[in-house]
């Protein structure tokens, strides 16, 4: 997969915010996960090695809280050939629920964890979590404001986000307009399912009229699995 750093550079240059690739997975009818929340795997093995080069090549990597609570993740960079650079990992987390024995908390000698949270959230586990390396960032009053997030990351340097949020998350940086480019991978499976989990989940969009188009689309086949890119039209 070849990777365009100029769009980065123009962007963040023209807006001082962070250049957001939403990444997805999907079975071919649209699903990335069953009810129960099974998702290893969606894609191919070549698919997800591709993933990781993208990770490699962005300077964070933004995921909401339920994701890090359902999986416990790691968020780094593992190419085949070893090594890679690892992404700052960036997690919307509102009230702190981050538990302080995961992952993300536990491993930030090796990749830094950044956590966005409210106002309101509670000052002792911030502290915790800063004991122990997690830079803990207050973007809005009851709920993470995700414009703000975004004006925090560009005043930090960080000029591009790969976003592997669950549906809630990318729906919410969708709905804000935060996202600039989209990358999806489709497995052909079909997983069926009306509470199969999708990449983009919220309320949605009341209209057709009002769903957001790509332009610029780019298609690369991995294996057996399909990989559109294209830009989302701002309106």
């Amino acid at each position: 997969m070849k990777f365009n750093h100029q769009e980065i550079i123009d962007y963040y240059n023209l807006t001082k915010l962070p250049f957001v690739v939403l990444k997805t997975a999907m079975t071919l009818d649209g699903k990335l996960a069953t009810e129960s929340g099974d998702s290893k795997w969606v894609t191919n093995s070549i698919s997800r090695e591709n993933v990781h080069y993208i990770r490699h090549n962005l300077d964070g990597i933004m995921v909401g809280i339920n994701t890090v609570l359902n999986d416990n993740p790691s968020l780094t960079t593992r190419l085949p050939e070893g090594g890679g650079k690892n992404p700052i990992r960036i997690v919307a987390d509102s009230k702190l629920r981050i538990p302080l024995d995961f992952t993300l908390v536990n491993t930030t000698e090796e990749a830094q964890t950044w956590v966005f949270c409210s106002e309101e959230a509670d000052e002792k586990k911030a502290r915790q979590l800063e004991e122990r390396g997690v830079k803990v960032f207050r973007a809005g009053n009851n709920s993470v404001d995700l414009v703000k997030v975004m004006k925090i990351l560009g005043e930090n340097g960080v000029k591009s986000v790969l976003l592997e949020g669950g549906g809630q998350l990318n729906w919410s940086m969708l709905e804000a307009g935060l996202i600039q480019k989209v990358v999806s991978f489709i497995a052909p499976k079909l997983l069926g399912g009306k509470r199969s989990i999708t990449p983009i989940g919220g309320k949605g969009f009341d209209l057709m009229a009002q769903a957001v188009e790509l332009e610029n689309i780019s298609i690369e086949r991995f294996g057996d699995d399909i990989c559109i890119t294209g830009y989302p039209i701002k309106k």
